[in-house]
């Protein structure tokens, strides 16, 4: 294809274009003169569809093989049974082992449609994913196959379409039949789990994973539909060249298309006010007429003085439009609408003693990242819905998060969630979908991979939120740590893709993001991924094996991966637990346990802090706890380091009721690990650290310890601070004023006077920090070791302004007093989930009083009835009943 382009700049002034729209895709107006060719139409096929089993094991109900049922497209099997009674929720009880033959079995989807041919135009059917391995067949004719469910496929079938009514089948096979079936071609691959998950490419936490269950699910779990068009954009890609001093923007419009010679393409800015910025065109000029959507034309424009784009706390998150329409002698053929945003990102890889930093710069800005890896928000993806998807995201960012990391072993983003993310100002860090295994190099396996790439790639370009591609999930960890080499030999596993492949398709699609090959890296194949000197780390040996007072073992450069396990609220597990209670003696909660030793591993965290409950509500507040504590302690000690440029946390989000490493549970209840991190990641934080750092720090803080003040923000900070050493009875024994100055994007270390941070009687002492109004404490011994008296406290409940109020008053020293608002909605005949708690883990003081606002999520006033007995004493907790 030749093109010949021409641009203007207009004044920024002015009303939007008519018509602008937002949307990703869209049609053009319908309005071509007699003869012209049609403008392009986009007919959704989503609704109801007929299901039918087609095959499977000898345990598929009855009723299922005897007739079809209806299912919502998009959508799943699983959902579709579900619905129709079929199938009982797979995440209570043992639900999950009685839904196995559901991904074991085969399936047809089935409906009728209209159509009516236009001249001059064709029509494809168009899917944007089918999950997994399908046929695809129109009025019985066969016209696709699909292997990839990360991939939308596109199929010509106006020779198949009859006008008035036609038909449309999908019909899948089993995606987990398929998997095995290539593993006994090709040779089974390593992996942490005995599935065959690497063997096919499909969402590999279908298989089960350390946080959820196994649903091997099938569908057209995205959407479908018909396009009938003479011409037509596949996609624009607007990608964007900052000049340094950010005195103006190039931006190249790329446009992927299939339209005939003569068509003119036209391509509009708008401003983030929606004012005209500037236009672009150009004329396909002669040659055969582009098939395939492998068309590309590249429209320049530039942007004076650009509105950048900032992550959350650094600016604001102004996005310009950019509407691209095809024309054919006068006659519009096709027009879609992408929004983007004007910033600048790299890393900072600059030598250091220990190695090599590894930092996020964007615009310019070293930005030090407070972040959560992100899962699969459910188990079933049609009900992760946009709502939903938003909520979570609000949740990370009221966290104080500034960081996503979509990982590899899930789906790739849709446009909800970028779409939430560039409104937000979140960072999106995205894994190619490799984890945790080796994977086939074969011939089938590369092109699928590469076409995805690719696809996810130039989808997703206009998104200023996404700051960095990875090529996957600890796969050269695995190489290099977990016993790969006998089961590979001289087979290739997966380096083709990190290291030629996914960096060829960014090289040639999207060169202005960062790719890192792997997560964890250390520079080369050849590098221990384990080394903590160059590149982002995973910190698992605390959880795995230590306390997690080690944690501060370690002063790594980045770390992307670090957590500790703890179960759901209350109220998510008695849903699920079938009216055990939860504990270790629960099946049950055995069952929605899914760390590999995770019991072990729970009971063994506690044992250095507090005594282990067998079961029931202390058991639960005590993990918990425990859970908050240690995540928190871990993210204190990186964000005190200069070395350290950013933390990620393993997980924000659930995708099942369990007992996992998330801060946010399945039913969207904050955990008091949400709380923690949400101090933990505060743009400006003190946080108190031992003196001496290393393997051989003292973690009771005896050889001294010193106040670390972190600012994120861009203005200095000039805290008022009141440090405090009290006796656990209340006493005061020491205190101290500081009014240090700490710099915009920096670090102030100010080491504590021994006289008031050392303790006389650690067993008998606390430091309370208070800075600006957020107080931080500091136990020179584990809670088991103190000798604090039994807590006692007032809670006094009141209504006002639609909120309920719980005013605590300390009798005695409460520490980490922690309210649980799932048992209050509880109580009061809400969901769960209605109800949110302002703060949680205060430590207050003998004479003290804080109150409690809670709130519903809806808006809607809280009842102001009374609450039954008991229930406060289950809603407010506090660190000292673990060891009273």
């Amino acid at each position: 294809m030749t093109l010949s382009t021409h641009t203007t700049t207009t004044p920024a002034t002015g009303p939007a274009p008519d018509g602008a729209t937002d949307s990703a895709t869209g049609s053009a107006p319908d309005t071509a003169p007699d003869g012209a060719a049609p403008a392009a139409r986009r007919r959704d096929l989503g609704g109801t569809w007929e299901l039918t089993w087609t095959a499977g094991p000898a345990d598929t109900p009855g009723a299922v093989r005897a007739g079809s049922v209806p299912a919502q497209v998009p959508g799943e099997v699983h959902t579709a049974l579900l619905a129709a009674g079929h199938l009982a929720d797979p995440d209570v009880g043992f639900g999950e082992l009685a839904q196995d033959w559901v991904g074991r079995s085969s399936w047809a989807y089935r409906r009728s449609f209209s159509w009516s041919p236009q001249p001059g135009a064709r029509t494809d059917l168009v899917a944007d994913g089918l999950d997994t391995v399908a046929e695809v067949y129109v009025n019985g004719r066969h016209v696709g196959a699909a292997r990839d469910q990360h991939l939308a496929y596109r199929w010509p079938v106006e020779e198949v379409l009859t006008p008035g009514e036609n038909t449309i089948e999908v019909r899948f096979d089993s995606a987990w039949d398929a998997a095995l079936a290539h593993e006994r071609a090709h040779g089974p691959l390593p992996s942490p789990y005995d599935e065959p998950y690497a063997h096919i490419r499909k969402s590999a936490a279908n298989f089960g994973w350390d946080w959820g269950p196994h649903y091997v699910t099938a569908g057209i779990w995205r959407g479908i539909r018909l396009e009938t068009y003479a011409g037509r954009i596949d996609h624009v890609r607007p990608l964007v060249d900052l000049a340094p001093d950010h005195g103006s923007a190039e931006v190249t419009a790329h446009v992927r298309l299939d339209a005939p010679p003569g068509t003119r393409v036209r391509a509009e800015l708008t401003d983030p006010a929606g004012r005209p910025a500037g236009s672009a065109y150009g004329q396909v000029a002669g040659g055969d007429r582009e098939l395939g959507g492998d068309g590309e034309v590249a429209l320049a424009l530039t942007v004076d003085a650009p509105e950048l784009w900032w992550p959350v706390g650094l600016g604001a998150q102004p996005r310009y439009g950019l509407r691209v329409r095809l024309e054919l002698d006068g006659a519009p053929l096709d027009e879609t609408s992408v929004r983007f945003g004007v910033r600048s990102v790299a890393l900072d890889e600059t030598p250091d003693a220990l190695g090599a930093r590894w930092a996020l710069v964007v615009n310019g800005r070293t930005v030090r990242v407070r972040g959560y890896n992100w899962i699969p928000d459910d188990t079933l993806a049609s009900r992760a819905t946009p709502a939903r998807t938003a909520e979570r995201i609000d949740q990370a960012v009221a966290g104080n998060a500034n960081l996503l990391r979509v990982w590899g072993g899930g789906y790739f983003a849709g446009e909800d969630f970028l779409d939430a993310c560039d409104e937000r100002g979140v960072l999106v860090w995205h894994d190619f979908l490799f984890a945790c295994a080796a994977y086939c190099e074969d011939e089938e396996t590369a092109a699928l991979v590469t076409a995805e790439a690719e696809q996810a790639v130039a989808r997703m370009a206009a998104h200023p939120s996404l700051v960095l591609w990875c090529g996957g999930n600890e796969t050269v960890l695995g190489r290099q740590h977990w016993g790969w080499a006998d089961q590979i030999g001289e087979r290739g596993w997966g380096a083709a893709y990190y290291l030629d492949v996914l960096p060829g398709v960014l090289a040639r699609l999207d060169p202005t993001r960062p790719y890192v090959p792997n997560s964890p890296w250390s520079g080369s194949l050849e590098a221990d991924t384990t080394a903590v000197t160059h590149g982002p780390s995973h910190l698992w040996d605390a959880w795995n094996d230590a306390d997690y007072v080690h944690y501060r073992d370690h002063d790594p450069s980045f770390v992307s991966e670090m957590g500790w396990c703890g179960p759901a609220a209350w109220t998510t597990l008695e849903r699920v637990l079938g009216g055990e209670t939860p504990g270790p003696a629960s099946p049950l909660t055995r069952h929605h346990l899914r760390a590999i030793d995770g019991m072990h591993k729970l009971t063994r965290g506690l044992q250095p802090h507090v005594p282990a409950p067998a079961e029931g509500a202390d058991w639960h507040w005590a993990t918990q706890l425990v859970q908050a504590r240690a995540v928190a302690a871990g993210v204190e000690w990186l964000r005190s380091r200069d070395r350290c440029a950013g933390a990620v946390v393993w997980q924000l989000n659930d995708c099942w009721p369990a007992i996992s490493w998330s801060a946010v549970d399945f039913a969207g209840v904050e955990k008091p690990l949400w709380y923690a991190l949400r101090h933990a990641f505060a743009p400006r934080l003190a946080t108190v650290q031992p003196v001496a750092p290393g393997p051989t720090h003292d973690p009771t803080g005896t050889a001294g310890l010193a106040l670390t003040l972190v600012n994120d923000t861009g203005e200095e900070w000039h805290p008022e601070v009141q440090v405090l050493r009290v006796a656990l009875d209340g006493r005061e024994l020491a205190r101290t004023r500081l009014t240090p100055a700490c710099p915009p994007g920096g670090l102030l270390h100010l080491p504590l006077d021994p006289a008031v941070a050392g303790p006389g009687d650690p067993h008998a002492e606390l430091l309370v920090v208070d800075t600006d109004a957020v107080r931080t404490t500091w136990a020179y011994r584990p809670d088991r070791a103190l000798t604090a008296p039994r807590p006692s406290r007032t809670v006094i409940p009141a209504t006002g302004d639609g909120a309920l109020h719980l005013t605590v008053t300390a009798h005695t020293l409460l520490r980490d007093l922690c309210v649980f608002p799932d048992r209050l909605a509880a109580a009061l005949g809400l969901p769960p989930h209605d109800l949110l708690v302002d703060e949680s883990l205060l430590t207050l003081l003998p004479g003290e009083s804080r109150t409690f606002r809670v709130t519903s999520r809806t808006g809607t006033p809280v009842p102001s009835r009374a609450l039954p007995p008991g229930v406060l004493d289950a809603a407010v907790r506090s660190a000292g009943e673990l060891t009273a």
